[in-house]
């Protein structure tokens, strides 16, 4: 797909999109038909008409009342807009402008940010994707043809948008197509075209590296284990973040086996993974002014081989100990390692994301996922780019009260507690908290109930979702420094 800025509508366009706002219908081309067609501008409605004999169709898009107007909105609207004008080949596409203000770059990049993750398919393993595609080029229509704000902005949407639709592409992948070694090799491939340095560690290295917890939950795969390091470090970086994604490429639960309805989206428990790499691979094009570390543990959680017995004690990396109550808290076990092998790097922050606990979701549903972490103005900063993004995150405490809960008897940790389904997703961030070195502010995202989605909402369509892509990329542009 192109996109252009323009003031008017170019020859050959299609289809114009008029903005439409609830409370000021009058405005609108043909009101009074539009109005009896029920049109009522709800944000991302859609009416089309047609255009005067030979030329462009009219589509009607409504954004809500203007003085509700905000980013999530257009973001929203152009979403649903991309879904209603398949087919056509060139839209010409207008941006709400309350009281007469041109639409800003945050508009601009809201807008485009929305167009290409509503208009997403995934299609590989169709014989036939079926309906009809496009559109194949679309003039953003601004007053002063935008500018170079304007031209700025929309290309951080195309790009946002592009790194967003690379982790749905991945988490959307079967099993099958996406082991740990394909994720390594996938990674490789964003790295050389993204401008960063690559690592992939195989199980030798796995095992140099006394990675007990990642060497564990892959014993039982026939499929070996991977850990990606990847770097982007700019001229003159001006802090250093450490970003880890929860890869499991899929979790049949190891001996803890899971029923076969909870294994069906299985596939997916490598959205973190994902999450992290589609944030990597935009960092460059982004002029990002920090050094970004990304850790990948890559790895199945299968019952086969020789998996890992309920009772048995690993030693992760740095000597502690975990007694396994759960086969199936497997991830856990990966991100324990990992957090540890990236604080010895002493980043200024390092953030994890991961789809860790299904008690994220029941306490904020799918449309929010849980943030947690040892430094409040780090969480602070991570809500506030979330937010920036669209990409909604909510604070849950890592309370002292429950730390009793991961004693063991015979090591220094449970990785579960057996008989208690109360504050989980809690006890999985104290587990965490558990393998951040002291002194460096750590935050935990568990996007459980965000990575999937079961219906067409806005930007996200059904299957996978890319949520943390744009809050991570938003999130490392700027240096944190712990008020601490």
């Amino acid at each position: 797909m192109r996109w252009s800025l323009t003031e008017q509508a170019r020859a050959g366009t299609d289809a114009v999109v008029v903005p439409a706002f609830a409370d000021q219908l009058k405005h609108v081309p043909a009101a009074d038909f539009v109005a009896a067609c029920g049109f009522t501008g709800r944000p991302g409605e859609v009416l089309r008409l047609p255009g005067a004999a030979g030329g462009p169709a009219q589509v009607i898009l409504g954004f809500g009342t203007a003085a509700a107007l905000d980013d999530d909105t257009i973001r929203h609207a152009t979403a649903r807009l991309a879904r209603a004008v398949r087919g056509f080949g060139r839209l010409g596409l207008a941006l709400p402008a309350p009281d007469g203000r041109a639409p800003g770059p945050t508009a601009v990049r809201a807008a485009v940010e929305g167009f290409l993750l509503g208009g997403y398919r995934f299609t590989r393993h169709k014989s036939a994707p079926g309906g009809p595609s496009g559109p194949e080029h679309v003039d953003l229509l601004l007053p002063d043809g935008g500018g170079a704000a304007g031209l700025t902005a929309l290309d951080e949407g195309r790009r946002l948008g592009a790194a967003t639709l690379l982790a749905r592409d991945l988490v959307n992948e079967p099993g099958q197509d996406l082991t740990p070694a394909l994720f390594a090799e996938r990674a490789a491939a964003v790295a050389a075209d993204s401008g960063l340095r690559c690592e992939v560690w195989d199980e030798e290295r796995i095992t140099a590296e006394r990675l007990g917890g990642l060497l564990a939950v892959a014993r039982g795969s026939l499929r070996p284990p991977r850990l990606v390091k990847l770097t982007y470090r700019p001229d003159r970086p001006t802090g250093r973040y450490a970003l880890i994604g929860k890869g499991v490429t899929f979790d049949a639960g190891g001996l803890s086996l899971k029923p076969s309805a909870e294994m069906l989206t299985m596939k997916a428990d490598m959205a973190g993974a994902a999450a992290v790499l589609g944030a990597m691979s935009v960092l460059a094009g982004l002029n990002c002014g920090t050094q970004v570390d990304a850790w990948l543990p890559l790895t199945e959680n299968m019952p086969n081989g020789d998996p890992v017995r309920i009772g048995d004690v690993l030693r992760m990396r740095g000597g502690r100990t975990v007694e396994v109550r759960n086969a199936d808290a497997e991830g856990r076990l990966i991100l324990a390692d990992t957090l540890t092998l990236a604080g010895e790097c002493r980043p200024d922050a390092m953030i994890d994301v991961a789809t860790l606990t299904d008690a994220a979701p029941i306490a904020l549903g799918r449309k929010i996922a849980a943030v947690m972490g040892t430094d409040d103005a780090l969480v602070d900063r991570v809500r506030e780019a979330a937010g920036r993004a669209g990409e909604p995150v909510w604070p849950l405490p890592l309370s002292d009260r429950y730390r009793w809960q991961l004693e063991s008897p015979i090591a220094d940790l449970v990785n579960y507690t057996i008989g208690n389904r109360h504050g989980t997703a809690l006890l999985a961030g104290l587990f965490l908290r558990e393998f951040v070195p002291p002194g460096v502010p750590w935050a935990h995202l568990d996007i459980q109930g965000t990575a999937l989605c079961d219906a067409e909402d806005g930007e996200w369509v059904r299957g996978a979702t890319g949520f943390g892509v744009r809050t991570l990329a938003a999130l490392v542009r700027e240096p944190f420094a712990s008020p601490r």
